[in-house]
């Protein structure tokens, strides 16, 4: 079942589109502002520097008007195409500074803290939760970001990574296996009381 407010939003991004390919200006303006947040989100959440996610931000964003008339929006959503190009860029960047991933995103700080104890046990949790996340393939976590993190539906992760929605689903599907019984294997352990 999709999300009719999702639908809404994609039908606008591809309306918008298309009066970008077509030289409208305002169109690309009001298009550049509504994949403007989600794209530097999802940057801001993979890089270290609030300078660095501007670069990236604006890298993306210089190759999206590059290749904006080759865009098509029938073959997925705008808002899945420049998140593509993001994660690519972040690729590109990652390479060639031949940095680790950071895993600090899939387990975010908790809003409130009750006592120092439940402070050490939830970073004791988190630590565990990315030991277990790290282990896993860097393409399936990645797969998880877009799924948990970002929100987005199978069939644009499918769009990003270029694979079939089946395969999405199965992929993430399996790693929350994996993670859930190495999870309970750590409480069974001791580890976590």
């Amino acid at each position: 079942m999709r999300d009719p407010l999702r639908a809404l939003r994609d039908a606008r991004h591809a309306r918008l589109l298309r009066a970008s390919q077509s030289g409208d200006r305002a169109a690309f303006k009001s298009l550049y502002r509504a994949l403007y947040e989600p794209v530097s989100g999802y940057v801001r959440r993979r890089v270290r520097t609030q300078a660095e996610a501007e670069d990236v931000v604006a890298q993306v964003f210089l190759q999206f008007v590059a290749a904006l008339s080759k865009v098509d929006p029938e073959r997925g959503t705008a808002l899945a195409y420049v998140l593509a190009m993001a994660r690519n860029v972040l690729a590109d960047r990652a390479r060639a500074a031949s940095r680790p991933a950071d895993h600090e995103a899939l387990a975010p700080e908790a809003s409130a803290v009750r006592d120092p104890y439940q402070a050490l046990a939830e970073a004791e949790e988190r630590a565990t939760l990315r030991g277990h996340v790290a282990a896993l393939p860097t393409e399936v976590q990645e797969l998880l970001r877009l799924r948990y993190e970002e929100g987005l539906r199978y069939v644009e992760i499918a769009q990003i990574v270029g694979s079939g929605e089946a395969a999405v689903r199965q992929r993430i599907s399996r790693a929350v296996r994996e993670l859930r019984g190495a999870w309970n294997g750590t409480v069974q352990k001791g580890v976590m009381t």
